[in-house]
C-alpha cells in the first residue's frame, strides 16, 4: 500500500498553519492532497478519520466547526499516523560497529579509521559528571574520576568518555593525566585516531603521553610516524620518539647517527634504543664500547632492561656484573673512606643487577649466583635487589633453570651454606613449582616444606621473611596470584606481571600461619582469606579475637568484621588500657570500627568511664558527660 498521500497531506496542513485558516477553502493544493487520501480512507478507519477532519477544513459555509481547533486536531492525528508508519530498517547488508575501516600500517589512515568506538547504554546524565571531571579544573575531580574507574571501569570504554580522556592527557593535575595515560596504555587502541590527529611534535607532556599510547598499540607499524615527528620534536618528546625507533631493525643506522649527534639524556636514549637490536654490528659496537666505558654500557642496558631481550645483551650484562663484583674495593684502614668506597661499590653493583631484568640464560644465572653469595648482611641494598630480581624471574620466567638457581642460593651447594635471607624467593619457587601454571606435580607439599623451614630448620626462618614473601601474593575474586611490578625508566610507568597459583589458605596451611602468631603475617592473612568459607571464618574469628585482646592495635577489627564477628566484649577496654595515654577521638574511632551491634558496642563503651575514674586509663581532655552522650547516640 502506497502511503505517500499521508505525508503530502501533512506537508500541506503544516503550510496551512502558517498561511492561516481564512484561506483554507481556497487552498487548491490542500484540496488535491485531501482527494488523494480517498484510496487510503477505504483501507483503514484511521485514514477515514483523517479524511473526515480534512474535508471539514476545506468545506465552505457557516455550518462548519471552529477551523482553528479542527486544524490542530487534524495535524495532530496526521503526525501520529506518520509516526506509526516510520521505517525501522535500511537497505543493504549489516555491518558490525566494531569493524575497522581504512585499517593498516599507514598512520594517516588510522586518523580516519573507526576502531571499536563503543556507545554504551548509559544515560547522558550519568556520563556528563565524569566527562566534566576529566575536562575541567577544580578540587575533588581527581578523586571522583579514580573512584569511578575503580567502581565502574566499563564507563571509560564509552566513546563519549574516551574523547574526554584524550583531553585529560593535558590536565593541569599531573596525577590525573598520568592515570588516564596508564588506563589508555592498558586498554586504549580505539582512541588512536584521536591521538594521531592534531599531534604536535613541538608539544610538551600531553604529546609525550599521546606518543606512549600510540607506541604501545602500534609499535613498529608507526615507524614512519615517529621519524616524521622527529624532524622538529624537542625535549622529552624527542627522547621518546627516538626510543620508539627501537621497534624497527631498519633504524640501526639512524640510531647510531643519533647517538653521535645527540647530547645528554637524548644521547643515552638513542644508545639504549640501539641496544635493543639483536644484530652482529650492534653487538660488536657495544663490546668495543664496553672495553673503554663499562659503566656507560651497563647504564644503557639498565635503561631498557626489560625491552632488551637480545642474547648478546644478556651475556654482556652478566659479564658486567661479574666484572664489577670481582672488583670489590680493598680495605685501606681508613674506616670512613672504606665505608664510602664500599657503599659506592654496592650501589653500582645494584644498578648492574637491574640490567639483568628481562634476560635469561646460563651467564645470567651464574652472575646472580655469584652476586647472591657476595651480597653480605641481610638488609643491604645489593641483597634486596637480587631478591627482588629472583622473585621477578620466578613470576615472569618460571622453569627448572630458575627453580634450581633459587634452590642453590637458598640451600647452598658444593659444601657452601645457603643464604637464609633468600627464603622469600625459595617460597615462591616451591609454590609456583607445585601450584603455578603448568605445574607438573600439583600438590600441597610446599606446606610441609614451609613447616620445616619455620619450625624445624636450624636456624629457623624468621617469620618476617614469610611476611616478606607474602608481599608478592594477591587475592582477588577468590583467586590467588603472585604479582611483581617493574618500573620503566624511559617510559616512566610500571609494568605489572601476574602468575596465577592454585592455592587455598585453609586446612594445614591456615593452621601453620596461625601457629606463627606473627603480626606481619596476620596483616597479610587478614587480606587473603576467603570470607565466604564459614569454617575458615570461624577459625580465624577465634584467632583474630585473641590477637586483638593481646596487642595494643586496632588492625584486627576489619578482619574480625570480614569473619562475620558479632561480639566486641573486652576489645575496647584492652585497647584503652594498653595505651599510656589516649584521646577521645581514638576511643570513638575504635568503637565505630569494632564488630558487634549497637547494643554490644554501647555495653563495651560504657565501661570506659570507670577506667578513667580509677586511673586505669588516661584519656586526653576527658569529659564523661560528653562521652556518654555520644555513646547513647549509637542506638
Amino acid at each position: 500500500m502506497d502511503i505517500t498521500p499521508i505525508y503530502d497531506l501533512r506537508d500541506r496542513l503544516r503550510t496551512a498553519m502558517i498561511a492561516g485558516t481564512s484561506l483554507l477553502a481556497e487552498d487548491f493544493r490542500l484540496k488535491r492532497a485531501v482527494e488523494a487520501m480517498a484510496p487510503l480512507e477505504k483501507a483503514a478507519p484511521v485514514f477515514a478519520k483523517v479524511g473526515e477532519f480534512c474535508k471539514k477544513l476545506i468545506a465552505s459555509g457557516s455550518g462548519t466547526e471552529d477551523k482553528e481547533d479542527l486544524l490542530l486536531d487534524a495535524i495532530t492525528l496526521v503526525d501520529a499516523v506518520c509516526c506509526t508508519q516510520g521505517a525501522v530498517s535500511v537497505p543493504g547488508e549489516m555491518k558490525s560497529l566494531f569493524e575497522e575501516e581504512n585499517a593498516g600500517n599507514d598512520m594517516e589512515n588510522i586518523v580516519n579509521s573507526k576502531k571499536k568506538m563503543i556507545l554504551s547504554n548509559v544515560p547522558y546524565s550519568m556520563l556528563q559528571p565524569l566527562r566534566e571531571a576529566l575536562t575541567t579544573s577544580g578540587g575533588g575531580r581527581y578523586a571522583y574520576v579514580t573512584d569511578c574507574h575503580n567502581v565502574s571501569p566499563e564507563l571509560f570504554k564509552d566513546y563519549r568518555v574516551r574523547l574526554a580522556m584524550v583531553q585529560a592527557l593535558n590536565a593541569s593535575y599531573a596525577e590525573l593525566a598520568d592515570d588516564v595515560c596508564r588506563w589508555l596504555i592498558e586498554d586504549g587502541e580505539d582512541v588512536l585516531p584521536l591521538l594521531v590527529r592534531d599531534f604536535n611534535p613541538k608539544g610538551k607532556k600531553e604529546m609525550v603521553r599521546r606518543l606512549r599510547i600510540i607506541e604501545k598499540w602500534r609499535g613498529a607499524a608507526a615507524n614512519d610516524f615517529y621519524i616524521k615527528q622527529l624532524e622538529t620534536a624537542e625535549g622529552e618528546l624527542r627522547q621518546d620518539l627516538i626510543y620508539a625507533l627501537r621497534h624497527e631493525p631498519k633504524n640501526i643506522e639512524l640510531l647510531m647517527d643519533l647517538g653521535k649527534k645527540e647530547r645528554g639524556n637524548t644521547k643515552k636514549v638513542a644508545y639504549a634504543a640501539l641496544a635493543c637490536n639483536d644484530n652482529e654490528e650492534v653487538e660488536k659496537f657495544f663490546e668495543e664500547m664496553y672495553k673503554k666505558k663499562p659503566k656507560t654500557v651497563m647504564e644503557y642496558l639498565e635503561m631498557n632492561a626489560e625491552r632488551n631481550k637480545t642474547s648478546w645483551g644478556a651475556r654482556l650484562a652478566a659479564k658486567g656484573l661479574v666484572d664489577w663484583l670481582n672488583s670489590k674495593p680493598e680495605k685501606t684502614g681508613d674506616k670512613k673512606k672504606d665505608e664510602s668506597a664500599m657503599m659506592e661499590w654496592e650501589q653500582t653493583a645494584s644498578h648492574f643487577v637491574d640490567a639483568l631484568y628481562g634476560k635469561s640464560g646460563a651467564e645470567v644465572h651464574d652472575a646472580l649466583r655469584l652476586a647472591a653469595t657476595m651480597s653480605g648482611k641481610y638488609g643491604t641494598l645489593l641483597q634486596k635487589e637480587i631478591l627482588r630480581l629472583l622473585c621477578y624471574l620466578l613470576i615472569t620466567q618460571p622453569g627448572e633453570e630458575i627453580f634450581s638457581l633459587v634452590d642453590s642460593i637458598y640451600e647452598g651447594e658444593n659444601g657452601e651454606k645457603g643464604v637464609l635471607q633468600y627464603f622469600p624467593a625459595a617460597f615462591l619457587s616451591h609454590v609456583i613449582r607445585e601450584c603455578g601454571m603448568g605445574a607438573e606435580n600439583p600438590g600441597a607439599n610446599y606446606v610441609d616444606w614451609l613447616s620445616d623451614q619455620l619450625f624445624e630448620k636450624t636456624p629457623c626462618v624468621p617469620y618476617h621473611f614469610l611476611a616478606q614473601a607474602f608481599e608478592y601474593l594477591r587475592y582477588r575474586d577468590g583467586k590467588y596470584t603472585f604479582e611483581e611490578s617493574h618500573y620503566d625508566n624511559v617510559m616512566e610507568y610500571y609494568n605489572t606481571y601476574v602468575h596465577p597459583v592454585n592455592i587455598e589458605i585453609k586446612g594445614k596451611f591456615l593452621d601453620l600461619l596461625i601457629r606463627c602468631c606473627d603480626q606481619g603475617i596476620d596483616r597479610k592473612l587478614a587480606l587473603f582469606f576467603d570470607s565466604s568459607d564459614k569454617e575458615v571464618c570461624s577459625k580465624l574469628e577465634e584467632y583474630f579475637y585473641k590477637r586483638a585482646l593481646s596487642t595494643p592495635s586496632d588492625e584486627y577489627l576489619a578482619p574480625l568484621k570480614r569473619c562475620g564477628c558479632t561480639r566486641c566484649e573486652g576489645l575496647l577496654v584492652h585497647f584503652v588500657k594498653s595505651r599510656p595515654r589516649i584521646s577521645m577521638w581514638q576511643i570513638e574511632y575504635f568503637v565505630q570500627n569494632m564488630p558487634g551491634n549497637a547494643e554490644a558496642k554501647i555495653t563495651e563503651a560504657s565501661r570506659i568511664p570507670e577506667l578513667a575514674k580509677t586511673g586505669k586509663a588516661t584519656v586526653y581532655n576527658w569529659n564523661e558527660k560528653h562521652y556518654m552522650d555520644w555513646v547513647n547516640g549509637l542506638v
